[in-house]
């Protein structure tokens, strides 16, 4: 996305332009800005403005920059997370372009990953404001690339930033607080073996917006500090800060309710789902975010909340995830009398089937918002459409209809009803109230949303997994269950072996999907392990025993597996001390966590180990020989067990639930007991244990010839054959990968090329089978980087089969070599709806003209 703006004619197309009148703490910002950033200046400046959420950040720094920056001829790099915050800036600096003064032309360029912006390698040095997400700076800074001279191979940003030593360089980052993650200060200050802007322009001006400066956090505020040094001001760092509670005091911000109501499902992962969403940190899948959103009896309950409490939510923005689901709670809103529509996302309001067109109201979405800003419309429902960029001040609630990992998703919805009386909210507007609808889930995702959970701007880190006690409890529950299923009621071995005498509480910062998240997590160590734990840390906490590539949030788990089982083999014994299979998620853990937390002139930081103090107190195995020794009857011992399990200084109700657990539990301690005493000896029981198959990481040459056999020596996902020679690298690829549970056998495999499979991942995509396994169609179609090797036709079939998430395409018919086809045609096997892919054609279309340059296709069938 990209456009030349004339000043003067935008002068002409706006006569009647009246510039936005600033608040006074947006006044006071501007002055404190003015004092740091002088212009023309010596040497690099930089610092913080901490403005809360719906204080306006953007506007503050944006009306700033056109009235101080830009007429100086500064080139300014405006860096966010995500897409929706690009936009907000564009569309902030649009509406502040007349503020500019002395210059007749401002060029201005959105670069990302999206498919509507601009690519990196289409930035130019003419252009004076690039928009561009912190991930495409840092994927595009510090190459290794070389031409075809064997010399380093500049990038467009590279280029453009070393051209900014000419002209000045003013960098925004948005969301600065995530400024100390590996890949954002490297990218700006520099690192071990890296350079940063401030290397290559020394007299770059950094300007830091957020609402959490996050100074609770020892190790990243010395990041802060080194990345945005202000010497002129009290507070390091800092330029400004206004407090949320001031700007609620003059009715600037809204005071907030915040409001969390349960539906009452219950919904249940199983360990490959679970692992997706805890052990890997991602957000909830597309088939749970599926169940949910068509779950009548869920979304009839976010109905009955608002019909329930009308007078109270008044002016209400309900956040919903599919299209299907807007509809439906729209639909039952209307019943009730309630004056309501629907607006969905760019993708779902080009559906292509009739029951879709059907749910989609034939006014369009802008003339729906239009009549909601109007107050015509008491309820607007929408799929994630109104996080940025809408501003409607005077609604009064926001329904969030899940829970989500994304803070900044959270924000970006709460921030919809922020508005106070004096910015627009309405002289009956007292309170902004945030409903949160969670669930119960039988294994525990998500801790309390938002700031039920801890205030939306601050720093505290989210846990994921177990905490201690919980894991304590599962493991004992499931020893439990071993043994009852046996039918051999009998321990044989201490129970205190069961109880860890301790845990590491780890942290990380994680890129989660774009997003930068710190995550808490727990390391469970028992007493064979504490000492070989000890002493592993002891060592990698030494200097330099670390690479970088450990502080890197996007830390690819498999690419330092072989450097994990190094330790595991150096210092750990694998056969005892892996026991629950997490032995090398711990080391991982525990590694990030060492590699994070150190900085310039700063020993890293291990983990803290917390001491399990109660452990002794949960001896099983003393009690049960005591009442053995001293031959209590069995009605003595259960009024015994009784006062024992319900003790409150105990947490056996915490571990086992209930009493007839915890019962059986001491039953198979006090037969053991009284094994030793009368034998003098451990009990010797042959006790099934649970199977474990072996799984070597790769199959036997044999076997991986027969796969590729079985496969006629194809990818099944993109159809590139043997035939076409050495161009093509087969490779045999987990169906199942083997973190989540996945076998090495050839029922497990299947044959991609090595494009594929890189593209695949540690997905869980079957190629194999013709007929998609998704019980709703995906939300967007995702287009792949364009190879010069691969034809058109391999490329195509990846981005549909891709898409239904199996070997969809039966044949294509596009004569794409030629480039001269006007009519192209897409065949899918039978149980695979076209209508899913119909509604993404235009887009398809767009990118085929775009990227593959077939100008002249002009027809696509999808059949």
């Amino acid at each position: 996305m990209y456009q030349s703006f004339v000043i003067e004619q935008l002068r002409k197309e706006n006569p009647n332009f009246i510039p936005k009148t600033p608040f006074e703490h947006q006044k006071d910002a501007f002055v404190n800005l003015s004092a740091l950033f002088t212009f023309p200046g010596s040497g690099h400046k930089s610092g913080i403005l901490v403005l809360p959420t719906g204080a306006g950040k953007t506007f503050t720094s944006v009306n700033w920059i056109c009235k101080n920056v830009l007429p100086k001829n500064i080139k300014v790099i405006w860096l966010a997370h995500t897409s929706h915050l690009l936009e907000q800036a564009y569309e902030t600096f649009t509406e502040n372009l007349l503020e500019t003064h002395g210059r007749d032309r401002i060029n201005m360029r959105i670069v990302s990953s999206n498919p509507v912006h601009s690519n990196p390698s289409s930035i130019e040095l003419t252009d004076d404001i690039v928009i561009i997400t912190t991930q495409s700076s840092i994927s595009n800074w510090n190459t290794t690339a070389l031409d075809g001279r064997g010399n380093k191979q500049s990038t467009s940003l590279e280029k453009y930033i070393t051209y900014s030593k000419q002209t000045g360089l003013f960098v925004v980052l948005d969301e600065a607080h995530h400024a100390p993650a590996y890949g954002c200060r490297n990218f700006l200050v520099g690192g071990k073996d890296k350079q940063g802007i401030r290397n290559i322009v020394p007299n770059a001006y950094f300007l830091g917006l957020t609402a959490t400066p996050t100074y609770t956090d020892v190790r990243r505020r010395g990041w802060l500090f080194e990345i945005f040094q202000t010497e002129q001001f009290d507070k390091k760092g800092i330029i400004y800060e206004v407090d949320k509670a001031d700007l609620t005091r003059q009715g600037i911000l809204a005071a907030t309710k915040y409001i969390q109501r349960n539906t009452g499902k219950e919904f249940e992962v199983d360990d490959r789902l679970y692992n997706r969403v805890v052990r890997e940190h991602n957000d909830l899948p597309e088939e749970l975010v599926n169940i949910l959103a068509t779950d009548s009896g869920r979304n009839d309950y976010i109905v009955n909340e608002y019909i329930t409490n009308k007078e109270r939510y008044c002016k209400t923005i309900i956040f919903t995830d599919r299209w299907f689901q807007c509809v439906y709670i729209k639909e039952k809103l209307k019943e009730k009398g309630v004056r309501v529509d629907a607006i969905f996302s760019h993708v779902d309001t080009t559906q292509n089937s009739s029951e879709q067109r059907n749910g989609i109201s034939t006014v369009d979405n802008a003339d729906i918002l239009k009549q909601f800003k109007n107050n015509k419309l008491d309820v607007l429902i929408n799929v994630k459409m109104l996080t940025e960029g809408t501003d409607v001040p005077d609604v009064n609630t926001v329904f969030i209809t899940r829970e989500t990992t994304s803070s900044i998703l959270i924000t970006q919805m709460m921030g919809r009803a922020l508005r106070g009386k004096r910015a627009g909210g309405g002289e009956d507007k007292e309170f902004a109230n945030i409903v949160f609808f969670v669930d119960n889930w039988k294994r525990i995702i998500f801790n309390p949303p938002g700031p039920i959970g801890g205030s939306e701007e601050n720093d505290e880190p989210k846990v994921k997994g177990h905490y201690p006690l919980q894991y304590i409890s599962i493991r004992l529950m499931e020893e439990l269950s071993r043994m009852t299923d046996s039918g051999v009621v009998f321990a044989v071995k201490e129970y205190l072996e069961q109880i860890p005498v301790g845990w590491y509480e780890t942290e990380a910062i994680i890129n989660v999907e774009g997003e930068m998240s710190k995550f808490r997590e727990f390391v469970i160590v028992y007493e064979n392990t504490q000492q070989k734990f000890s002493k592993f840390i002891e060592v990698i906490s030494a200097k330099d025993q670390l690479s970088p590539v450990w502080e890197n949030e996007s830390l690819s788990i498999e690419s330092v597996q072989p450097e994990v089982e190094d330790w595991i083999k150096m210092y750990f014994d694998a056969a005892q001390d892996n026991a629950d299979k997490t032995l090398d998620l711990d080391i991982i853990r525990i590694a990030r966590h060492i590699a994070q937390s150190s900085m310039p002139a700063m020993p890293a930081k291990p983990p803290v180990f917390y001491t399990f103090k109660e452990r002794d107190k949960h001896n099983l195995s003393k009690l049960a020989f005591e009442t053995v020794q001293k031959r209590l009857d069995d009605l003595t011992i259960h009024k015994m067990l009784h006062i024992e399990f319900h003790s409150s200084d105990k947490l056996w109700e915490l571990f086992y639930k209930s009493y007839n657990r915890f019962s059986t539990a001491f039953d198979a301690e006090r037969q053991r007991a009284i094994h030793k005493i009368l034998y003098n000896s451990e009990p010797v029981i042959n006790v099934p244990q649970p199977k474990i198959l072996e799984n070597s990481r790769e199959l036997s040459s044999e076997t991986k010839e027969n796969v590729f056999r079985r496969d006629s020596y194809r990818c099944l996902c993109c159809g590139k054959t043997k035939s076409e020679g050495k161009r093509v690298k087969f490779e045999i690829d987990h169906i199942i990968p083997v973190k989540f549970g996945g076998q090495t056998n050839f029922d497990n495999s299947q044959t991609l090329c090595s494009i594929c499979n890189k593209t695949k991942g540690i997905n869980e995509i079957n190629f194999t089978v013709y007929k998609t396994p998704l019980s709703s169609p995906k939300e967007s179609l995702k287009f792949f980087d364009v190879s010069k090797s691969e034809f058109i036709d391999n490329q195509l079939q990846r981005i549909i089969n891709f898409f239904y998430h199996c070997q969809a395409v039966a044949s294509l018919k596009l004569s794409a070599h030629k480039k001269s086809s006007c009519n192209w045609e897409i065949q899918l096997h039978e149980g695979n709806d076209p209508e899913w892919l119909n509604k993404h054609k235009e887009k398809l279309i767009e990118y085929i003209h775009g990227k593959w340059k077939c100008e002249s296709l002009k027809e696509l069938t999808i059949r």
